[in-house]
């Protein structure tokens, strides 16, 4: 992992521990940067025009491909799961990330 990428995860990794259950901690979402990912848990197929509408989007020039559900890190939905190994992460990080110690 790049430093860039680390210091990414360490951003979603903090967030999720300050508010609770969210996309930034679902073994679901993979992040696309800081504040935005993509859902693998729902199904491929939607539209770019609809990928971009879930984040409030509209009239943008990027071309945005066709894929899955991409989110906010703060959203929460029924399907959030949390099965990471956080203990296996060396305490100085889980004490960064205000993760309970134990």
């Amino acid at each position: 992992m790049t430093a860039a990428m680390n210091e990414r995860q360490e951003i979603l990794d903090r967030f999720y521990w300050q508010h609770g259950p969210c996309c930034a901690g679902c073994d679901h979402w993979r992040h696309i940067n800081a504040l935005f990912g993509e859902c693998v848990k729902s199904q491929p197929g939607l539209s770019g025009a609809d990928r971009a509408a879930m984040l409030g989007m509209t009239s943008i020039s990027a071309q945005i491909s066709a894929g899955r559900a991409v989110t906010k890190r703060d959203e929460h939905c029924g399907a959030f799961a949390d099965a990471f190994a956080w203990r296996a992460l060396p305490l100085p990080y889980l004490k960064r990330i205000g993760a309970p110690l134990r």
